[in-house]
């Protein structure tokens, strides 16, 4: 009996083949580009520390859907998106300049309490500090609460005199902080600095100048009513 040879295909076999259990994989998301359009062009116009670049890149958000599964949403090109942003805060941006909370106003007005009682009970190692001779103008406290701004100005017009009380100042501020923190009975740390107050100085000679041109108006219009 001679048997029938088949020739079957190169990579073909007759014996049956196995379920394949292999499940396919989900196509992977397209790469996003490292930096958005507007992200690229401030690195295009602005030289940016090395460490800085990461808070540049494009990021991915995770966003849950009804199903409750995760999937993620690319955030991209929102230029396209009508959305409102807040500005960001300036290079130069300083924490005593914004508006105080309700618990920095309440620090403030119990560190000028103890300023107040300070300058009140305690005898102070040299004139230059006292009120006989600076102004105390405002406290400012930080945002953290940790750091503070006592704002003064000499009140004399010698500038002799006025340096004294810049470097009597300088020389005691830890004498002076440990006298206001233990009139205030904190129980946290604070840093108290002495810090001269050029601002109210200059709005002061801005207001007297205004007066000033303001009274010379009134006695012209006087005049002229006089001549009339």
């Amino acid at each position: 009996m001679q048997f029938i040879r088949h020739q079957l295909p190169k990579g073909k076999s007759l014996l049956p083949r196995s379920m394949s259990t292999h499940v396919p994989k989900e196509p992977k998301p397209a790469r996003l580009p490292r930096y958005t359009p507007q992200n690229q062009q401030i690195l295009d116009e602005t030289m940016i520390p090395g460490p800085c670049l990461r808070f540049f890149k494009t990021k991915r958000e995770k966003k849950r859907h009804d199903n409750g599964n995760l999937v993620r949403v690319t955030i991209m090109f929102l230029s396209a998106l009508d959305l409102y942003t807040s500005p960001a805060r300036p290079v130069n941006f300083n924490e005593f300049d914004a508006t105080p909370t309700i618990a920095q106003e309440r620090l403030s007005e119990r560190l000028n309490r103890a300023i107040s009682t300070m300058y009140t009970l305690e005898t102070l190692p040299t004139k230059w500090v006292t009120l006989n001779h600076l102004t105390i103008r405002g406290v400012k406290v930080s945002r953290n609460l940790r750091k503070c701004r006592v704002l003064y100005e000499p009140t004399s017009a010698v500038k002799r005199e006025r340096g004294n009380v810049h470097r009597g100042l300088q020389d005691y501020t830890p004498l002076l902080n440990t006298l206001i923190r233990s009139h205030a009975q904190l129980k946290r740390p604070l840093s108290i600095k002495f810090v001269p107050d050029t601002q109210s100085k200059e709005l002061d000679d801005i207001f007297h100048r205004l007066e000033a041109e303001e009274k010379s108006q009134d006695n012209l219009l006087l005049q002229e009513q006089k001549s009339q």
